[in-house]
């Protein structure tokens, strides 16, 4: 069985690596703005999408918007530590859920939320 490929669109390298460490059963391909995502998301398939909110270019709500034009099914979880967001307003953009970067708990919500989606 190949690998599941996971897109982490974070404008801070540090986070998609601190992701691919603890994700390390899968491959974690980093993106740093929306237009790189938006290419990267077309060009090949991924598993699921981990997006930041707030990205150089533009915002997570956005970047969410233009992979649902060509891919509707691939899941999408918000990773951010903005608190300007709900889980509900990242429901209602079409994405699976909303995991908070400054939680106590943000390692073992990724892993939880990100095996649920892809190992089940």
């Amino acid at each position: 069985m190949a690998v599941k490929q996971i897109l982490c669109v974070e404008d801070h390298a540090d986070t998609c690596e601190l992701i691919s460490l603890v994700l390390k059963e899968f491959t974690v391909i980093s993106a740093s703005t929306v237009a790189e995502a938006v290419r990267k998301a077309a060009a090949q398939k991924f598993h699921t999408y981990l997006i930041d909110f707030h990205l150089p270019d533009g915002n997570g709500f956005e970047l969410a918007s233009r992979i649902r034009t060509f891919d509707a099914e691939t899941p999408i979880l918000f990773v951010t530590g903005t608190s300007s967001i709900s889980e509900a307003q990242a429901l209602e953009r079409g994405a699976n859920g909303l995991i908070k970067k400054a939680g106590l708990r943000f390692i073992e919500e990724l892993r939880e939320k990100v095996s649920q989606l892809l190992l089940s």
